[in-house]
């Protein structure tokens, strides 16, 4: 038989794929049309779905809850916002509900640990990280602060942790470097010992994020207004990471990005728009 040059409308004349089809559509046996789905954390499958303003008039940074129904955001104007999100990861659907007077009077990002009783700041001007602790896990009006360390570097930006916190990751602007730390102790910043570093993709890098089980890094720059995805070899190892894609970003001046907890949403922080952009798959 003649396979048909069009499905349901679809021209599919001359569609090919190279490496192995995991997916393909048969007419009578004959294999019309094959790709390759997309699927979580690819960052080339996503599209912007929608995007809040936010409090802070020059967003920098952003950070969930382990369940997506808390959204905090932080910026150069001061203060840790703390959102209520009805339907989880939803951004369309936070309302603002409390704020923190941050250590440093401009800051660039925001983690906490597993658990939410701990919540870190990177601190732009005082080129430091400041660990606070919460009585109540995730609520950011019962956090004190507890401590600090120098960051690797002047205008460190973004901040991310591994699986289990001893790994602590920063995206370092002026050097153009992302830096590698070891922790003796999960989550205490204060036993932290620089460990490596590498070359960012971009020449001013603001953020990074992991994929749920480190072989993929994500890092967002402001000179180029891209995001950057490296295949890693051995998980959290940034020695092993070789870039693998980027695509363009929302906001002409990135500032931060997150995922959801299954990949299925991208978030992006923009400067220029007062706004994080969510990406669905």
């Amino acid at each position: 038989m003649i396979p048909p040059t069009s499905i349901d409308g679809t021209d599919i004349t001359g569609a090919t794929i190279d490496g192995t089809d995991v997916q393909e559509i048969t007419v009578d046996g004959d294999v019309v049309f094959s790709a390759t789905p997309a699927g979580p954390f690819d960052i080339t499958a996503f599209t912007v779905q929608t995007s809040l303003n936010t409090q802070d008039s020059e967003p920098r940074g952003m950070a969930w809850n382990n369940d997506g129904t808390r959204l905090y955001e932080v910026g150069f104007s001061g203060g840790i916002n703390q959102y209520d999100v009805s339907t989880p990861y939803d951004v369309s659907t936070a309302t603002f509900d409390t704020d923190l007077t941050t250590q440093d009077f401009q800051t660039a990002g925001i983690q906490f640990n597993d658990d939410g009783t701990r919540l870190y700041e990177v601190g732009f001007t005082s080129d430091k990280i400041y660990q606070y602790i919460l009585s109540t896990p995730f609520d950011i009006a019962t956090g004190s602060f507890d401590t600090s360390i120098s960051t690797q570097e002047t205008q460190s930006r973004g901040i991310a942790w591994n699986n289990d916190g001893t790994r602590l990751y920063e995206a370092g602007a002026f050097t153009e470097k992302i830096y590698q730390s070891n922790l003796t102790t999960p989550y205490d910043i204060t036993t932290a010992s620089f460990s490596v570093s590498i070359n960012s993709q971009d020449t001013n890098p603001v953020g990074i994020a992991w994929n749920n089980d480190g072989t993929r890094l994500y890092e967002i720059g402001q000179a180029a207004d891209k995001i950057y995805e490296s295949n890693l070899t051995t998980p959290y190892d940034i020695t092993t990471a070789s870039f693998s894609v980027s695509i363009n970003t929302e906001d002409s001046t990135p500032t931060g990005i997150a995922w959801n907890d299954d990949g299925t949403r991208l978030y992006e922080v923009g400067q220029s728009a007062g706004k994080i952009f969510q990406y669905t798959l």
